[in-house]
């Protein structure tokens, strides 16, 4: 009999997890609320929406990226043999290396923001001048953040989630009563200076409680003896993939600008409407899979490797499957609940759900796409994996364009992307063929049919519903509306629940983790092992 105990901790930091991702996106719906009620779908919110989205792509490289991919494996491995020290050597060389890295950028958007605005968009003279005065708040934002997230690496390799997920919640906080309280007087800039100070806010905690565990921020460039080009050669790999991915919705965000007002904002807010579900439960499951993903690679465990990710798969599908229908036949009702106030019309809402549904027809390809990723990573197939996420970039940008030709409109940015993920997919299932044979895994197989004949009494209901054509939800945002939409969701969820009990699909297991010998049982395929 194996301890219970490290099992009961992992389940445990999956639902911090969980739970701080939902209040994140939680944050994010309201954030975009109050500057869809500010500021509207104008030319104005296109120019906040299109600059902050530079910080929040390189945002990938300098600090998603390097955090999944080398800082918390590298301090992980050093806490682990008791190298307190070369902990804290490689702790301030990240620090100082970040420093030099984002400083020079900081002083190119405060000198050239002009010439950058107009590079990378397709905005009006007094639209570039707008962004190139955002611009420097929004890149320091960037620093703060980026040098955060070596803290939070570190917070996470001592096993500390709490703090490492909560910190990026001050933010959303304190943009949301930034705007809120400093539009009148401010106008954009308002979302400039609470940016900044979020940012602030966010690095100075986190850095507050990892200063606890004996870490300083000393600028040094002597390695001394700190695995320093190990870090610096898996975060250059991974950077690379993700530069691949910020060309590319670089490029999304300059077709959307040359479209008509409003659309910039639009293609914005239906994203955040998409990474709810998908950002909470894709998280709260890769989370606890990869590193038993990457363990049975490591020890040769082709079997157990195999389970892991079955187990992976069906478990988004069961998830995000009824998180798809319910979403895409309540698209309209709630995006107007949510932001359909103040300067935001009911036009505006109505654009953010026709870009919302084709995002949602291709959540769940996008998360087998993400996870089939993360087996070729646990394989050490980095390489690889970078030449698929090239293709599957280069294949949105195509996808994006012809579609335009073809008179799709704002529609085509997210057809294209799903699509591009759905194509990636079948790459990678073929390419990696050799660790898991999905298509001739029978359980695999046994386990899709399940949860979609368990979702087809949702999916019923949603196109009854759609029949009626209620028109509730078009007096916008109100206590009233939000009644309806809550009362809609337990009504879909109750029958979700229902048709899963009789299925024997363990919905509420699919957020725990738990350790078995031996392979899946056919009648209980949702499962972590």
């Amino acid at each position: 009999m194996h301890d219970s105990t490290p099992n009961r901790k992992t389940a445990k930091n999956s639902l911090v997890i969980m739970v701080c991702t939902l209040m994140s996106r939680l944050l994010g719906i309201i954030k975009a609320r109050v500057l869809g009620s500010v500021f509207g779908a104008s030319a104005v919110a296109d120019v906040i929406n299109f600059t902050f989205n530079i910080p929040n792509n390189f945002r990938k490289l300098f600090a998603e990226g390097a955090v999944n991919a080398a800082l918390i494996p590298a301090f992980s491995s050093l806490l682990g043999r008791n190298e307190k020290q070369r902990s804290v050597r490689l702790f301030a060389l990240l620090c100082t290396f970040q420093s030099i890295l984002l400083t020079p950028l900081v002083l190119v958007s405060y000198f050239y923001g002009e010439q950058l605005i107009a590079f990378l968009s397709d905005f009006d003279v007094q639209q570039i001048q707008l962004g190139a005065r955002l611009l420097p708040f929004f890149m320091v934002y960037l620093a703060t953040i980026s040098l955060a997230s070596i803290f939070n690496g570190v917070l996470q390799a001592h096993q500390n989630f709490i703090h490492a997920y909560l910190s990026p919640l001050l933010f959303s906080i304190c943009v949301i009563l930034g705007v809120w309280f400093l539009s009148d007087r401010y106008g954009a800039m308002s979302m400039a200076y609470s940016a900044l100070v979020g940012g602030l806010l966010q690095g100075t905690y986190s850095y507050l409680v990892v200063r606890r565990y004996g870490y300083r921020f000393k600028p040094t460039l002597k390695a001394q003896n700190a695995p320093i080009k190990e870090v610096l050669s898996a975060w250059g790999l991974v950077s690379l993939g993700m530069g691949i991915q910020i060309i590319t919705q670089m490029v999304s965000f300059l077709f959307a600008s040359r479209l008509g007002e409003g659309s910039v904002t639009a293609f914005t807010n239906s994203t955040i409407f998409y990474q709810t579900p998908y950002g909470i439960f894709f998280n709260a499951i890769s989370a606890v899979s990869l590193p038993l993903m990457s363990r049975a690679a490591s020890q040769g465990d082709t079997k157990s490797l195999q389970t892991y990710t079955r187990n992976s798969l069906i478990s988004l599908l069961a998830l995000l499957l009824p998180s798809t229908i319910i979403l895409f036949f309540l698209s309209q009702e709630s995006v107007s609940v949510v932001l359909q106030t103040g300067n935001y019309t009911l036009s505006d809402a109505r654009l953010t759900a026709l870009v919302l549904r084709p995002y949602l027809l291709f959540m769940v390809f996008s998360a087998w796409y993400a996870l089939m990723l993360r087996l070729g990573y646990s394989a050490n197939r980095h390489a690889l994996m970078t030449r698929i996420v090239f293709l599957q970039n280069l294949l949105d940008i195509v996808l994006m364009w012809v579609f335009l030709k073809f008179g799709l409109d704002i529609v085509s940015l997210p057809l294209a992307n799903g699509l591009a993920y759905t194509i990636g997919l079948a790459l990678l299932i073929f390419l990696l063929r050799d660790l898991y044979a999905l298509p001739k895994d029978l359980l695999f197989l046994k386990g899709i049919v399940r949860i979609v004949c368990a979702n087809l009494p949702l999916f019923i209901v949603c196109m009854f519903y759609h029949s009626l054509d209620l028109t509730w939800h078009r007096e916008g945002s109100s206590f009233k509306s939000l009644l309806y939409l809550v009362l809609i969701g337990f009504v879909a969820l109750g029958i979700l629940l229902l048709s899963y009990k009789v299925a024997r699909i363990p919905l509420l297991s699919l957020l725990r983790s738990k350790k078995k010998s031996g392979n899946l049982k056919s009648d209980d395929l949702v499962q972590f092992d």
